[in-house]
């Protein structure tokens, strides 16, 4: 099976820290800062014409 890999950005909704991970492959953790769950902010597809 070929899942194709997306970008996605994701925040601390405490202390705000972003990071970029790539879904499927990575799972959203919790922050390095803080330990809160991170939440998705936004998927990163802009510019792409696949």
């Amino acid at each position: 099976m070929n899942t194709k890999k997306e970008p996605v950005e994701v925040v601390c909704p405490k202390c705000k820290r972003t990071e970029i991970i790539y879904m499927p492959d990575e799972e959203v953790s919790k922050c390095r800062d803080c330990g809160v769950q991170m939440v998705i902010r936004e998927l990163l597809r802009e510019g792409k014409c696949d």
